[in-house]
């Protein structure tokens, strides 16, 4: 019997079993054994505990609203989500199994969607979330030390909330603000300086530890000024009145006319002549659902043949030479412009095999 002898790093949760003779091979710890997990373990609420935040008159209006402007339900679900988030705080799985069942999909569904997103918090935080950017425009402009500046400040590492409750400093990739590297989001507002009692990130003007004591003060300020935070759009002021998508009941919106964003014409046809006919050869999109050949028979555009979407040429076998034929492509109900017209040419003489081209030179 061989023994297997060596060991296994770093692999979670991994078990060998064998069914034959001892098992030599021990595992070690896995990381999460050895170093403990980045974060904590979140204790999750009850249903009990939330419903009474999402259970309310102007959460239900709300939805109602985001799911009549979808004609499938699903397509709300990152706004219905963000609404119980606006509601909670955060974003507990129940939370996430109630927004699930509103928008009529599974819950390991809505939680995928919920982690893919960084706007979807997973854990409590304080009342201003600062979240810095380490991507590579800010790691450049020096975005390492003002992080490490915060901490300091703060007395906090990334993740963690200070006691008031007030701060929670995390670490994030890109803030599509590199003009502004190294930059940071104060909640959901860009901050990078304050001016006249306002968050504001002007063209230019990047986060320093001088700007970031001033944001700290005006965070201060706003907590002795509102111990509540003032309510705001979550969603960035909907337009009401829309009346639902089309075909939704009392909905004025109508559909989009099918002639709208046609698919893309027919491209390089090519049409050559040789004893079968005229045989044509052209570049199609995958999404054509029906082709059609026409030909131009004494100046009118005559239907000849409709090939297949996935073949690769058509022979008209009553084609000559200086005949002009076009192709049109169907995509569902849209149809595409017709092609550049090609007129049919000599198909060049087949190419002789290479000993009868010796042959001929020698000759």
């Amino acid at each position: 019997m061989s023994i297997i002898k060596g060991a296994i790093q770093d692999v979670a949760n991994n078990t060998l079993a064998y069914t034959h003779g001892p098992t030599p091979v021990e595992t070690l710890p896995s990381p999460a054994d050895q170093v403990g997990h980045a974060n904590p373990i979140q204790k999750q609420p009850t249903w009990g505990e939330i419903a009474p935040k999402l259970e309310t008159a102007e959460v239900k209006i709300r939805v109602a609203d985001l799911l009549s402007r979808y004609p499938v339900k699903q397509g709300a679900l990152l706004e219905v989500l963000w609404v119980a988030q606006d509601a909670i705080g955060w974003l507990p799985h129940e939370a996430i199994r109630w927004a699930a069942d509103i928008c009529e999909c599974s819950a390991p569904h809505a939680y995928g969607v919920s982690t893919f997103y960084t706007m979807y918090k997973h854990v409590p935080t304080g009342r201003f979330l600062l979240q810095f950017c380490h991507n590579i425009s800010c790691h450049i402009r020096g975005a390492e030390s003002i992080i490490d500046y915060a901490r300091k400040t703060l007395n906090l590492k990334p993740g963690e909330t200070t006691p008031d409750g007030l701060f929670t400093i995390v670490e994030v990739e890109c803030l599509a603000a590199c003009g502004n590297a190294p930059a940071m989001l104060v909640n959901d507002d860009y901050a990078t300086d304050v001016e006249n009692g306002e968050l504001v990130m002007k063209p230019g003007i990047c986060l320093t530890p001088e700007r970031f004591d001033k944001i700290l003060k005006w965070c201060y300020e706003r907590e002795e000024k509102f111990p509540k935070e003032p309510p705001r759009e979550v969603l960035g002021g909907m337009v009401k009145g829309h009346g639902g998508h089309p075909g939704a009941p009392g909905a004025t919106a109508k559909p989009q006319d099918p002639t709208y964003a046609p698919p893309s014409p027919v491209l390089a046809v090519v049409a050559l002549v040789d004893d079968n006919g005229a045989t044509l050869t052209w570049k199609g999109a995958p999404e054509f659902t029906e082709l059609t050949v026409e030909k131009n028979v004494n100046g009118s555009w005559t239907e000849v043949g409709k090939p297949g979407v996935k073949d690769k040429t058509f022979v008209d076998a009553a084609g000559k030479v200086g005949d002009e034929y076009r192709m049109i492509a169907v995509s569902g109900a849209r149809t595409a412009k017709p092609s550049a017209v090609s007129k049919a040419k000599a198909a060049p003489p087949p190419e002789a095999p290479a000993a009868a081209q010796v042959a001929a030179k020698k000759v």
